[in-house]
């Protein structure tokens, strides 16, 4: 590997740990103070697998309960970006006691992943599976290395 490819690769394992360790910051200021807020009204940040496939990348990321028309994916060379939102409403009505309950659901998903490698974002595919979504991104070839010979 070039000299150039192990700083981007050195870089973007910098940047994977800032993320984390700013993730893991705000998920306990989070949990510190979130008695504060209605439990229904979240945005949750899913985990993620990424697995490499040689010349594309799976990303798994976990959204159980959401439906596939309540699931938006953006995807650039270098991000995937991961949207979903759900609400429901549940009415409880008891004549007898002349009074009416409703439940409001609101939960959200929100994730942005830098993605370890060039993908090709046109060519990008997407299911859901009991409650995981799997990306497939081929790999754009963008960032092999060849040798170039003097003419």
């Amino acid at each position: 590997m070039s000299d150039s490819g192990k700083i981007a690769e050195e870089l973007a394992e910098a940047v994977a740990r800032l993320q984390k360790e700013l993730n893991d910051a705000l998920r306990s200021v989070w949990a510190k103070y979130s008695s504060l807020y209605p439990d229904r009204l979240r945005v949750y940040d899913p985990l993620y697998d990424i697995e490499d496939r040689g010349d594309s990348i799976a990303v798994y990321v976990d959204v159980p309960g959401f439906r596939k028309n309540e699931i938006k994916i953006r995807v650039t060379e270098d991000t995937l970006e991961v949207i979903a939102d759900k609400s429901e409403e549940r009415v409880k009505e008891e004549n007898d006691r002349k009074y009416i309950q409703r439940e409001r659901l609101y939960k959200s998903i929100y994730k942005k992943i830098l993605l370890p490698v060039k993908v090709r974002p046109e060519q990008a595919r997407a299911r859901l599976e009991d409650g995981v979504l799997v990306v497939l991104l081929p790999k754009s070839g963008a960032e092999r290395e060849v040798e170039v010979k003097l003419e």
